[in-house]
């Protein structure tokens, strides 16, 4: 049996001094552990000029101390690591690193086992080297690169598709909800950018003496949203059940539920918002959309989230938007009361947040122009869950050789 060391290089990282750190760009992005992570690439928060160990890009980000050890992500870029994180990188090229991941996503329970620490798992350096791999000649290890690739490829494909689409329709309902720009477009003789005339004719030219567009209303977001609606789920009944593990820090498209029987939890539908109401997680933005639910389910999760419904008149994708919306997202975290350590948001009070109310009109022409990228957004998704699951059933068959690549490459090309 081979070892990771005969394949792999790797640096640990190391931190740099804190008053070299900065949160501006100046120098190279610094990483210092999961924080940064997203799905795929990280998306850094600080930046040093005086980088100790650097992460080159095409590496593999891998999280070595605390209670996120085992988590990664592949760098898009050359990066600043500090002390939570190692890079690792295959000697014969960026082509291999699909092979590299899938040996250690394989490799990883034994290795948390071995990991040292008395409260949270570290790994070192040799533990990572000392890591049986398959004896895959370099020929095996690029075939099998190709077909993890592959798989890995699409769905970060569906992900900046859907990622695109979300941006559209959370600019659209800023603009017309927020800063009102179709009504300024034609007060000062303009025509409404990215409408036509039909949709354009349903905003004013004018604004009342609130500040609110002419025959608009002053109200409260719980004129357009339901918050937290009643729902019936018998106890001990399996349900589809959600944790707030599956709700994503950006994006729309929760995990996938797992059947739970009832106990007691929020319950809500296809098509509901869920909002994460307690710290952390609310500022650092778990939030979804549920779709993936048949349409007479009724599934439950965790008390700590918000559900936001949408009133009859009020398409899905506005809760959506709202949720997403970083003013709004700044007074729900003023409403938190608990101790520092475990505040939580009044959905009482966020539901009463003042909202400018439209004609129903606009919500229609609102809903008929966002709920398309929503619809394709859950279709990414979707799409994106078989993917990964396929990833998942193939990785341990091709890594023991159970699974010849001829045949998983014709897996691959029906789904991908």
């Amino acid at each position: 049996m081979a070892r990771l060391s005969d394949f792999a290089d790797i640096i640990m990282g190391q931190s740099p001094s804190g008053v070299r750190c900065y949160s501006v760009e100046k120098g190279l992005p610094l990483l210092n552990g999961p924080t940064e992570f997203r799905s795929n690439h990280p998306l850094p928060a600080q930046w040093t000029d005086d980088p100790k160990r650097i992460a080159c890009a095409g590496d593999l980000l891998f999280c070595v101390r605390g209670s996120t050890t085992g988590r990664m992500n592949w760098a898009d870029q050359d990066y600043a690591i500090g002390r939570g994180l190692a890079a690792i990188r295959h000697r014969s090229g960026s082509i291999f690193q699909a092979w590299i991941r899938g040996v250690i996503e394989i490799r990883l329970p034994d290795l948390l086992i071995s990991a040292t620490g008395s409260t949270f798992p570290n790994v070192s350096k040799d533990q990572l080297y000392s890591l049986d791999v398959p004896d895959h000649s370099l020929n095996e290890q690029r075939e099998i690169a190709a077909i993890l690739g592959v798989l890995d490829e699409k769905i970060e494909v569906n992900r900046k598709a859907s990622t695109t689409l979300e941006e559209m329709a959370r600019a659209l309902y800023r603009s017309w909800f927020v800063d009102f720009d179709p009504v300024w477009a034609k007060l000062e003789g303009r025509r409404p950018a990215h409408m036509n005339a039909a949709t354009a004719a349903l905003f004013s030219d004018s604004f009342n003496d609130t500040g609110l567009p002419l025959l608009w209303r002053d109200g409260v977001l719980a004129d357009l949203i339901e918050f937290n609606p009643k729902e019936r789920l018998a106890k001990g009944a399996s349900a589809p059940y959600f944790d707030m593990k599956a709700l994503p820090t950006s994006g729309m498209t929760a995990d996938a539920p797992i059947l739970r029987e009832f106990a007691s939890g929020t319950k809500f539908r296809a098509m509901d918002t869920l909002l994460a109401r307690i710290t952390p997680c609310l500022e650092n933005g778990k939030t979804a959309m549920i779709d993936n639910l048949g349409e007479h389910d009724v599934a439950w999760g965790s008390t700590e989230f918000i559900v936001m419904r949408a009133k009859e008149g009020t398409p899905a994708s506005l809760p959506y938007c709202v949720a997403r919306d970083q003013a709004f997202r700044k007074e729900a975290i003023a409403t938190m009361t608990g101790s520092s350590g475990r505040q939580r948001a009044d959905s009482e009070r966020i539901s009463g947040m003042a909202a400018a109310i439209p004609d129903p009109a606009i919500l229609t022409a609102f809903g008929d122009a966002t709920m398309p990228m929503i619809f394709k957004i859950h279709q990414f998704g979707r799409e994106s869950r078989s993917l990964a699951s396929l990833r998942d059933t193939l990785l341990p068959r091709l890594m023991s050789g159970e699974l010849r690549v001829g045949e998983a490459r014709e897996l691959v090309d029906e789904v991908a």
